[in-house]
């Protein structure tokens, strides 16, 4: 044990209050990314007395690792109280001038630390990382003006990622709204500058879509206006880093990004299945999501589908596919498989309105900024996750 390492054990202890007066209704669970999220269990004639009291600077943590994609999940809670299973093991600091909750839950982040429980875990039909091995994990204890420092270094990262995050919602709201203003409520700018249908804009009915639509609108396909492009099932190959690239699935399309836990891809691979920063990718099975990936080159996944198109602005594909993203929701929660996809011919009936050239030019113009700032943004962030994670790594090499 380096000298200023101690073990987690002197430091912590074990908390076991029940929900008996069922005061509190807020489940929660605990995710392998460290947060709480809101329960899926099925309570409906449970007895909510039986569960665990979890309050304001307690952790929560799951011990089974095995099938948990290589992670501990344990999160720190920032609210005042709720509740949680009793499966989970509920703790608290003892002394936090010795030790700071914000600064341990940045250990707790650390992949080195998901590395290390999945270790120690042990089991026969599954391992579980046990409150003795918590105890037994060693982490340096600087000051707790050290401390401090170190945890608002971290806050003003995260935090800038926060705003980074409402920013770029921003865009896509605007994007949104604009959508629904030109191509749902037809009041785009008529040749006077004036919203096209309340000022009298000439309006067709069109018998494919069973509306009135501006007159020289035509009517399209997501398949028609864009190529779909289903990536390939890919290995993971036991090779150097030069000679391969990170495969992009769901997981990595949800997150932002790719990490030791993606699989690998040769760098042979033809270049239409490459993923680069600014392409749209659109899960097409399981978690349904459509975005603008910038976490870097990468290989595309069968799950995943690599939008693009020779004759439409990226911004226009982009938009439309997530517009029809509640239809294709829909339609993946009625198969009646394991797992609910798009399939083909969902693009194909999956409507789309094209103006006339010259409303097309005029949205361009708004769109193809929001877009490039979406695209800033999420460039961005991914530098400052570069950053929390150097910071973490970081963690190990502190200083009295």
């Amino acid at each position: 044990m380096k000298s200023n390492y101690k073990k987690l054990g002197q430091f912590i202890q074990t908390v076991s209050i029940k929900n008996t007066d069922l005061k509190i209704t807020n489940l929660l669970g605990v995710s392998i990314t460290k947060k709480f999220i809101p329960s899926i269990a099925n309570t409906i004639g449970t007895d909510m007395s039986k569960y665990k009291v979890v309050k304001k600077n307690q952790f929560v943590y799951g011990s089974i690792t095995s099938r948990n994609g290589d992670k501990i999940s344990v999160a720190l809670l920032e609210d005042d109280e709720a509740i949680v299973s009793t499966s989970y093991t509920v703790f608290e600091v003892i002394d936090k001038e010795e030790l700071l909750p914000e600064y341990l839950m940045m250990w707790f982040r650390r992949a080195e630390f998901d590395r290390y429980a999945r270790y120690m875990s042990h089991g026969s039909t599954r391992e579980a990382f046990g409150w003795y091995e918590m105890c037994d994990v060693e982490l340096p204890v600087p000051s707790i003006d050290k401390q401090k420092e170190i945890v608002k270094e971290y806050h003003t990262i995260t935090d800038r990622i926060k705003l980074n995050e409402q920013l770029n919602q921003k865009l896509e709201d605007t994007a949104q709204a604009i959508y629904k203003e030109w191509f749902v409520d037809f009041e785009f700018p008529d040749e006077n500058g004036k919203p096209y249908k309340s000022s009298g804009g000439k309006m067709v009915y069109n018998d494919e879509l069973d509306m009135e639509i501006p007159q020289g609108w035509e009517v399209s396909s997501l398949s028609n206006i864009a190529t779909y492009l289903n990536g390939l099932a890919m290995q993971k190959y036991e090779t150097n880093e030069e000679e391969y690239l990170p495969v992009i699935k769901i997981k990595e399309l949800n997150q932002g990004y790719t990490d030791s836990s993606s699989g690998r891809a040769t760098i042979d691979i033809s270049k239409e299945y490459i993923i680069n920063n600014g392409d749209i990718v659109f899960s097409w099975s399981a978690s349904l999501k459509v975005d603008i990936w910038c976490g870097g080159i990468g290989g595309l996944n069968q799950h995943l589908f690599k939008v693009t198109s020779d004759k439409y602005n990226k911004w226009f594909y982009y938009i439309w596919t997530k517009y029809h993203l509640s239809e294709f929701i829909r339609i993946a929660d009625g198969n009646k498989t394991s797992m609910g996809h798009i399939k083909r011919e969902h693009l194909d009936n999956a409507k789309v309105l094209i103006p006339t050239y010259m409303q097309f030019s005029k949205m361009d113009k708004i769109m193809n900024n929001i877009l490039s700032s979406i695209i800033l943004y999420k460039k961005e962030k991914l530098k400052l996750n570069e950053l929390k994670k150097i910071l973490l790594s970081k963690m190990a090499t502190i200083e009295e």
